[in-house]
Formats: structure tokens, C-alpha cells, sequence
């Protein structure tokens, strides 16, 4: 016989049973001894079961269970067999924290603080000051109590580029009821930092107060004004460029192991010439789609993750190779606490999607995926507001190697010759005007009513790859550029990107500082990679090099990096301060074998080539 302090084994057969049994009773409303009262609608209930559920009905049982008004949807989820309602909380919370968006975070700023929930109110609040510039009008902004209304004005973490949009909400929040709000005036106008003003916002702002809280006000601010302020997080930020499927910046890993590592997706600022890392996706996810949204987040849709414990994966030479499975994975990337945060995933798996913002809406584009080539045709929409995803119509035929962009609220695809345009309103694909010349892993941008598409590889019939598509130059090779008229429906050839005789360039097309530019990645036989950022001048017809890139800052992208631009925080970013060996590879050509360097404290050999 066992012991009284020795757990028996559950015998999960009779556990359903049990609650199936419940469950029946219920609904037959049997031995029921209690009634809940929703509205006008009565539940008859078990006590037994109430009280089992949660702490709170086990305190009222016996004196208050007469009469208590509660949710519907409790109810069922009590019926169902999840018998604590505690859990139920944490996943109301988790969803909650889920659906935060630049419309709700206000109210679930309020909600989080109404109901003590922590994570709640912190990832409401991170929103809030993420999307700053656009919810403090809203009405729900207007309401806040004064105690978060001060709490958000005090944050260094405000995405503002100017002081002055603080300004504005702490006088459109006093004004929305001045007669009750103006006890609050020298308390709420304190929380701007004044010095961050201009001069001529200064001296009229100070001429509007009212006469008689004037002179308290400016006497108070003044002297509770430090002699220098600090900036908010939206005033550091700095335009860079984000490349994604950046090769590991571990030699080891790299050339030794030769097995999947995690993706490092890199930042490199032009302005500070300096190269940081976002944090790595979840899971080793590798291949995804990218897109910097006009709002400037950053999201990250589809991909592949390697299989925990693969079975027969050992190529040549008994090398451990990676397995992998596409995903539907989509987050969005948390700029202040650099973390991805999970959104609904899409419907379809895929891998390399294109992801294009139009009209407010995320589209996810075709992408290697699993189910043939009718999925391959797929397309989806993102609603933010609603984080939901829904099918629209798919791309007219299956394209391994396109290309898109958003111009004009209109989606532009383009592979080999083809050009095909999607009209949000309608639906619907239109053909638009053939190329001259049939290209593909082409990068493409739009900039105003153009769209550029740069570099690419000829493609010959239906067999594939030639080569790098290039133009005759003087002085050696050059890399291809035609234009798209959006308003014309037109292709017309541009300058040529110039580029060293026998170079394999690879290049990305990117608006970078209000100019249509591409970076370029240049390798020439026994020597390292090369990179540098052209602009390309309209007037002139001419791409001029805008700056070069310093190898010794930004090392080897490998061939297959994606490129977007964004505005990041640097002081929430991690620094890349790893630099790589003066010389990777022996002067006469040769392999580097036999060179050893220090990484991380320990000692590399690089192995023959």
C-alpha cells in the first residue's frame, strides 16, 4: 500500500471521463446548485466546480454564490476542463500583450494600469513611446489620467526628433478639459525639457500662457531646468542600413564547422561609419523576408529554422549538413529593447517571401515554399490593426526570382522581362509594360514615381542563369539599370552602375538620405571584399559614389545579404567591435591555410582553400 505522502498516478481515462461527465450535466442542468447571473441571462452552475476553478470562488463559496455577474465565455472556458482561472488571466494578458498596435496602445496602456498588470502596461507603454508622433492626438491619448500622462512625458525613450511634439501633446491633453486640468499645468508643463526648444517656440509659447500661472510657471521650469538635457531616444535616431542573411562573423563557425549558424542581421551607419548588431532571429530562423515599414518598423516574415536532432544528414565527406523547415513565422522587431516580438504568423509557409508595404497594409509575396507551384503564387495581406493575415489574389505565374516594390499604392513585381502591377482597390493583377532585357535576382527601389531595377543575371529561355548582366564600358564592366515611368507605363535603359574589370558585384537598390542609391559589393580575384555606396544623380544621369566602405569596418557579406534602410537607436544596439586579420589570404593568391589569428581568446586556423 503506499504511503500518504506518495503521489499516485493520475489515470487520465477516468480524468476525461469525469469531465465529460461534468460537462453533460451541465448542459442537461442537473444537480446544478448555484446560478450566475450575465445580464439578463442565468447559468445554472456547480459549486464544486466554481470553487475548484479559482481562489476567488473558493473565498465567496457558501455566502455570495447566490448572485454573481460574470462573463459568458468564463463560464464555458470552467465547462470545458481549464479549471484555473488564473491560467486564463495569464493568457488573456499574453494575447493582450500580443495585439498591441499604434490604435490600441493607449487604451491598453489604461487597462494594464486599471488591472495591476505589469507586462501589460510595460509593452503598452513601449508602444506608446515607439508610436508617440502619431497616438498623442488620439482621443484615447486626450483621456489618459494626469499619473500616466506625466509618466509618458518624463520618458527619455519618446521617439520624437523634436521637443517641440512633446510640447504639443501636453498642451492638447490641458486643453481637452483646462477647467479641471489646470491644477495639473505646472506639473505636466515641467516634463518638457525646455532647452530642447528653439528659441522662437520658446518666446511664443511663453507669450500664449495665461497671465495669471505665467510667471509660476516660467520661474519653475527655469529653475528645475538642468544645465544640459538629455535627448530623447527619437533624437539619437540614425539612418542605416540593415543587412540581413549577413554571413556569421565567426571564422570558426564560418570555415571550420562548416554547419548552420545563427543569422546575424548588421547595421551600418553612414553617417557614424560604425557597424552594429540587431539581435539574431528567433530560432536560427534563416531566409526571411524583410521590410522596413514607412512608420519605420522593422519586420521579418517566413523563413527555414534547422531540425533539433536530424536524421542522415551527412554529405560528402561525412560533414554534418543542417535540415531545415520553412516556417510562417512574423514578428516585428522591438526597437528599444532590440527583441523580436511574435505577431500572427501568416498562412502559408515560406521561404525568401517579398514583403512589400501599400496602403497601410503588409503584403507578403510568393517565396519558395512547400505545396507547388500554386503556392508559390500565393499572396497575403497584413492587417496591423486587427494582426490578422488574409488571402488576395495570387500573382498571375510562379516566379522563383521576383522582385517588388510599392509605388504610387500600387505593388510592382518584376522577374526575367515581366513587369505585373497589383491595384489594392480591385484585387486584381495587371500586366504593365515588358522589359528590354530578361533578368532576374535583380534588386529593385522606388523612388517618387520611378522604380529602379539594378544588376541582376541574364536569364536565357526558360533554362536559368548566365550571367552577371552588365553593359560594354571603356574602362571594364558596369552594372545594368532600367527605369520604370509609373505614370507613363514605360522601361527605359539608365546609366550603368560602374564597377572594376573582373569584379562579381552584387548590388542593393535602397532610398538612403532622401537619394535612390545602391550599395555595392565588389570582389576581385585574390582580394577581399570591396564595398561602397553610389547616389545616383537625375539630372545628370549618373551614379556618383557617395561614399566608400572601409572593409575594415564592414567585413564580408557574403553573396546572398538582403538590404533595407531604417532609423535605429544606437545606444540600444550591441556595437560590432570585432575586426578581421589585416590579411585573410597570403599576398601570392593562395589559400590562407596555415595562418592562425585570435578570436575571442582563442586561437583560429583557416583552413586551405
Amino acid at each position: 500500500m503506499s504511503g500518504l505522502g506518495e503521489r499516485r498516478p493520475v489515470n487520465s481515462d477516468y480524468a476525461v471521463s469525469l469531465l465529460e461527465q461534468l460537462k453533460f450535466f451541465y448542459e442537461q442542468k442537473l444537480l446544478t446548485d448555484v446560478v450566475l447571473l450575465v445580464e439578463d441571462a442565468e447559468f445554472p452552475c456547480h459549486k464544486m466546480v466554481l470553487a475548484s476553478c479559482s481562489s476567488y470562488f473558493r473565498s465567496v463559496a457558501g455566502f455570495l454564490f447566490k448572485s454573481i455577474k460574470l462573463l459568458k465565455g468564463l463560464i464555458e472556458i470552467v465547462r470545458t476542463g481549464l479549471l484555473q482561472v488564473e491560467d486564463v488571466l495569464l493568457q488573456c494578458r499574453d494575447y493582450l500583450v500580443k495585439k498591441i498596435n499604434a490604435e490600441n496602445c493607449v487604451r491598453m496602456l489604461s487597462i494594464g494600469d486599471l488591472f495591476s498588470c505589469s507586462e501589460l502596461k510595460q509593452s503598452a507603454k513601449r508602444m506608446v513611446e515607439h508610436k508617440f508622433p502619431r497616438v498623442y492626438r488620439q482621443e484615447a491619448f486626450l483621456q489618459l489620467s494626469h499619473e500616466l500622462l506625466v509618466d509618458i512625458l518624463s520618458s527619455d525613450n519618446l521617439n520624437v526628433e523634436k521637443e517641440e511634439t512633446v510640447r504639443e501633446a501636453a498642451m492638447l491633453w490641458l486643453e481637452y478639459n483646462m477647467e479641471a486640468r489646470s491644477q495639473h499645468l505646472s506639473s505636466v508643463l515641467s516634463q518638457i525639457r525646455i532647452d530642447a526648444l528653439s528659441e522662437v517656440t520658446q518666446r511664443a509659447w511663453f507669450q500664449g500662457l495665461p497671465p495669471n500661472d505665467k510667471s509660476v510657471v516660467v520661474q519653475g521650469l527655469y529653475k528645475s531646468m538642468p544645465k544640459f538635457f538629455k535627448p530623447r531616444l527619437g533624437m539619437t535616431k540614425e539612418e542605416m542600413l540593415i543587412f540581413m542573411e549577413a554571413l556569421s562573423e565567426t571564422p570558426r563557425e564560418r570555415y571550420v564547422l562548416q554547419i548552420a549558424v545563427p543569422t546575424t542581421i548588421v547595421c551600418y551607419s553612414p553617417q557614424a561609419e560604425k557597424v552594429y548588431k540587431l539581435c539574431n532571429p528567433p530560432e536560427d530562423l534563416q531566409k526571411a523576408g524583410a521590410l522596413v515599414t514607412p512608420d519605420n518598423d522593422v519586420y521579418i516574415a517566413g523563413g527555414q529554422i534547422p531540425l533539433k536532432n536530424p536524421i542522415g544528414n551527412f554529405g560528402k565527406g561525412g560533414k554534418l549538413h543542417a535540415v531545415f523547415r520553412s516556417v510562417d513565422s512574423f514578428f516585428w522587431f522591438d526597437a528599444q529593447q532590440n527583441a523580436w516580438a511574435p505577431k500572427t504568423p501568416m498562412l502559408c509557409a515560406r521561404i525568401k517571401p517579398s514583403l512589400v508595404h501599400c496602403d497601410g497594409y503588409i503584403y507578403a509575396i510568393g517565396g519558395d515554399s512547400v505545396g507547388g507551384e500554386l503556392n508559390k503564387r500565393t499572396v497575403e495581406r497584413y492587417d496591423g490593426e486587427k494582426d490578422e493575415w488574409t488571402m488576395v489574389s495570387p500573382l498571375p505565374c510562379a516566379w522563383n526570382w521576383s522582385t517588388s516594390v510599392a509605388a504610387r499604392d500600387c505593388i510592382y513585381v518584376m522577374t526575367h522581362d515581366l513587369t505585373y502591377c497589383y491595384f489594392p482597390r480591385a484585387d486584381a493583377w495587371v500586366e504593365m509594360a515588358a522589359r528590354k532585357t530578361s533578368r532576374c535576382f535583380a534588386s529593385a527601389a522606388a523612388f517618387g514615381d520611378l522604380v529602379f531595377y539594378v544588376g541582376g543575371l541574364h536569364v536565357v529561355g526558360n533554362a536559368g542563369v548566365r550571367a552577371p548582366a552588365s553593359s560594354a564600358a571603356v574602362d571594364g564592366s558596369s552594372v545594368a539599370v532600367e527605369v520604370y515611368d509609373v505614370n507613363k507605363n514605360e522601361w527605359r535603359p539608365a546609366a550603368s552602375i560602374p564597377a572594376k574589370r573582373y569584379s562579381d558585384p552584387c548590388v542593393r537598390a535602397v532610398v538612403l538620405l532622401n537619394s535612390l542609391c545602391v550599395f555595392m559589393r565588389e570582389t576581385h580575384v585574390n582580394e577581399r571584399a570591396k564595398y561602397a555606396i553610389y547616389r545616383y544623380d537625375a539630372e545628370l544621369d549618373r551614379w556618383l559614389l557617395r561614399q566608400p566602405v572601409s572593409e575594415r569596418v564592414l567585413w564580408d557579406l557574403g553573396k546572398d545579404f538582403r538590404c533595407a534602410v531604417g532609423k535605429l537607436y544606437p545606444s540600444c544596439l550591441e556595437e560590432s567591435p570585432w575586426k578581421p586579420p589585416t590579411c585573410f589570404f597570403s599576398a601570392d593568391g593562395g589559400g590562407g591555410g596555415g595562418e592562425e589569428f585570435e578570436v575571442e581568446g582563442e586561437l583560429v586556423s583557416l583552413p586551405h582553400v
